[in-house]
């Protein structure tokens, strides 16, 4: 009788239990850390939220974002078995090597990441692997408020520069408007179009794609599916933004003044809205486009 209960008490001794109010203890200690660690990298993050030129208005959003996605998970969350793994210790220590060495070469974009990737190996050393895989859609969506690297930026806004000039030429002759086009420049009829790096397109793509991850994880099942919205993401931001140009290009005919000034904005938000319906409209087809497939190969 004693040894039933000596291996009674021993298996539920070995069996994984939920996290306890002594790890939320020793993960806050870290965090506040962590903080204090990357305090100087954690307000220039914030900053460039707020910097023009970087086109990151929505960075602001991405924190109580990821911290809603994990509520929504708190009974799974509950139920996570605590794993602490050493490797989240190494993790931890690579953060921190890698933010001292990206803030001595001065790469922002790195320095920004090992806190990232720093907060991984936290949750890592106090919760566990299977915390972190629970935990890992919030996770990835943190890497939206982060700037991309300035040489993946420049190339990028110059492609789609060139390339929503190019399709807003098309789009005006389409329509039956005379349009000569000079690199990113559209010359219409007593007006000058000049699609520059705000008008470029990048602006809105950052902005949709985090409104896709947002849609991605309350609304679409499946990895695949949601791998595909976020590849339709960038397309879509394309032809947004083309029919900005369109837009403007038109109501410029009419009157010069509405292609600059708080009119001109006004096109920019509108063709988010427009492209943010444009990712829904494209779920919807492709379940349309899925039920459509399974009806036939099941018939």
């Amino acid at each position: 009788m004693a040894s039933t209960l000596e291996h009674s008490s021993a298996q539920v001794a070995a069996s994984p239990r939920g996290p306890s109010a002594a790890d939320h203890v020793r993960f806050g200690v870290i965090v506040g850390l962590l903080g204090v660690a990357f305090w100087q990298i954690l307000v220039r993050m914030y900053g460039s939220w707020f910097d023009v030129g970087t086109y990151m208005e929505h960075g602001i959003l991405v924190v109580p974002a990821a911290l809603y996605m994990a509520w929504t998970q708190l009974d799974q969350l509950r139920q996570t078995p605590v794993r602490p793994s050493g490797w989240g210790v190494a993790l931890l220590a690579w953060g921190a090597g890698q933010a001292v060495l990206a803030i001595a070469a001065q790469w922002v974009w790195v320095s920004r990441m090992s806190f990232l990737i720093s907060l991984v190996g936290a949750i890592a050393a106090v919760y566990g692997w299977p915390m972190v895989r629970r935990l890992m859609y919030p996770l990835g969506t943190l890497v939206l408020m982060v700037a991309p690297p300035t040489f993946v930026f420049d190339r990028l806004t110059l492609g789609l520069q060139l390339l929503a000039s190019r399709l807003g030429e098309i789009c005006l002759e389409a329509l039956g408007y005379s349009v000569l086009r000079e690199g990113n420049v559209l010359q219409m009829v007593g007006i000058s179009l000049s699609v520059e790096e705000a008008c470029s397109g990048i602006r809105s793509l950052l902005a949709i794609l985090f409104m896709c991850v947002m849609y991605n994880f309350f609304f679409v099942r499946g990895n695949r599916m949601r791998g595909l919205i976020l590849m339709m993401a960038i397309p879509i931001a394309i032809l947004g933004n083309a029919g900005r140009i369109v837009a403007s290009g038109i109501a410029g005919q009419f009157n010069h003044d509405l292609v600059q000034g708080a009119t001109h904005e006004a096109f920019g938000y509108f063709s988010v809205i427009v492209a943010a319906f444009g990712c829904v409209g494209v779920h919807l087809g492709m379940l349309r486009i899925q039920k459509a497939w399974q009806a036939h190969h099941h018939a």
